[in-house]
């Protein structure tokens, strides 16, 4: 048993306060605060000099705490340092709940100042006589079959929580109120977007960038990072799922994402992972990867960088590699191209044929291609009758007051056909462009998978070919962009 304060003799004590606390959402827990006031009123009535005060915050001190305690370690330099007789506590658990750590503690009282542990309930264990040291041991042990039983309780509430489907609690999820089960519309939508952008094969970092550039803030007001949005996009929670323990529940909280589309971005997630296994690292990208082809010998061109020997500057360029070509021929590796000019040249040209809404007739579902062909009809008629106008004005036929009346009708009238028509562009490429945006704008903020993609909506192949006359022109060291041959698609 330990022995009361009364029954040991007490000398004058340098008294170090200690106090802690396991769980502390806020960070500013007035738990703590209570603890410390005690054990001073506590030291005030013994008239023991207080030498330091220590404490610990959101920090639990059982075996399944894996979190340091900063100031218990500074506790303990302060009793190696034998400015420390007496350790005041509210209670042993907010000490120990680790019978190895106490075992260290009372080694320590063997060659240090430190002799006893007291708690403001009057209990001392004197770590110099053999009683005192089992009486501790004793408490450490009930303070550790308590942290058991907690732990179990705990378990048992979390597995009740996940099988009805409940929240698990922590910081506000991104998408969710701080309910956790009720949507934020906004959020939403842009995990919807960030989403199919993954799936059509924008990587997770240049979604990031773009989501930055654009000002959308994180959960926490703070921007985004490319871990954090990973997390987002391959967490079954979107998907309307409780997770624990390996084992599915369904969610009280409305889903934002297929379970389909968890699918895809797994896939994707998975394949990415394997390549790089393989490979050591990630391939460099350029737009025109897989559509750029020889105009010598038809092979594939791919991306491959180089530095200039004049300035020692690096270059993006395509090329053709000699060897096994990837169209199934032998490549001759005697063309290159400067990357960065034809790449505008392509992009300029796919650009303005996305500008012509007939483009939705070759995109759009077997399906809907009647519908399509007829929208596409009725933006033409609607085009021609805006043009007829400015006609009409120039004969006079229309007034300055009648001409700007019929214009903005017009004007009104091949809109409305023109956003009934984007309907039916695709889906998984073109239906990510923000509704505030152009094309051309979202291009410019775009990630190189998704320009890829749109390329590849269009474009069946861009030829390029060798030029014919010039020093150095065939190998490409100056671009001509008459020697580019675009075949569309479309």
């Amino acid at each position: 048993m330990p022995t009361l304060l009364a029954e040991v003799p007490v000398s004058f004590l340098n008294t170090a306060i200690y106090a802690r606390l396991s769980e502390d959402r806020s960070g500013e827990s007035e738990n703590v605060r209570i603890q410390i006031a005690e054990c001073q009123d506590y030291a005030n009535d013994n008239r023991w000099p207080v030498v330091g005060t220590y404490s610990d915050n959101d920090i639990g001190a059982s075996k399944f705490s894996k979190k340091p305690r900063p100031d218990y370690e500074r506790l303990l330099m302060a009793v190696k340092s034998g400015r420390v007789n007496n350790i005041l506590i509210t209670e042993v658990p907010r000490l120990y709940r680790r019978l190895e750590e106490l075992l260290s503690l009372i080694r320590m009282a063997e060659t240090t100042a430190l002799r006893r542990i007291q708690t403001t309930d009057g209990i001392c264990y004197d770590l110099s006589t053999e009683e005192g040291v089992h009486a501790a041991i004793n408490a450490v042990n009930n303070a550790m079959l308590e942290a058991a039983r907690i732990s179990k309780r705990v378990k048992r509430k979390q597995k009740k929580n996940a099988q009805q489907g409940k929240n698990h609690g922590g910081k506000r999820p991104y998408g969710y109120e701080s309910d956790g089960k009720t949507l934020r519309e906004c959020e939403a939508a842009i995990v919807r977007e960030c989403a199919k952008r993954y799936i059509s094969g924008e990587t997770v970092s240049d979604i990031v960038r773009d989501l930055n550039a654009r000002g959308v803030p994180s959960a926490q007001g703070l921007l985004w990072r490319t871990e954090n949005l990973s997390r987002i996009l391959l967490k079954k929670r979107y998907i309307g799922v409780r997770e624990y323990n390996g084992v599915e529940y369904p969610a009280v909280w409305p889903a934002i994402l297929t379970r389909e589309q968890y699918d895809q971005m797994e896939a994707r997630r998975t394949a990415a992972a394997s390549r790089g296994t393989r490979k050591g690292k990630p391939a460099r990208k350029y737009v025109l990867t897989g559509a750029a082809y020889c105009g010598r010998c038809g092979s594939k061109m791919t991306g491959a960088g180089r530095t200039a020997e004049k300035d020692r500057v690096a270059q993006r360029r395509y090329r053709c590699q000699a060897g096994d070509g990837h169209g199934g021929t032998i490549g001759c590796g005697k063309l290159y191209r400067a990357a960065d000019p034809l790449e505008l040249l392509v992009t300029e040209a796919v650009l303005h044929v996305f500008d012509d809404p007939r483009v939705a007739v070759t995109l759009a579902p077997p399906a809907d291609e009647t519908t399509v062909r007829a929208l596409v009809t009725e933006f033409e008629r609607r085009k021609a009758k805006q043009k007829s106008l400015v006609t009409d004005y120039a004969n006079d036929l229309l007034t300055r007051e009648e001409f700007a009346l019929a214009k903005g009708i017009a004007t009104a009238a091949v809109d409305e056909a023109r956003e009934a028509l984007s309907e039916y562009q695709d889906a998984q490429t073109l239906a990510l462009i923000p509704a505030d945006q152009t094309l051309r704008e979202a291009w410019a903020t775009a990630g190189l998978a998704w320009r890829s993609a749109v390329v590849g909506l269009v474009v069946e192949r861009v030829i390029v070919h060798p030029a014919t006359s010039g020093r150095g022109m065939w190998r490409g060291y100056k671009f001509n962009p008459e020697y580019i041959e675009i075949k569309w698609k479309v």
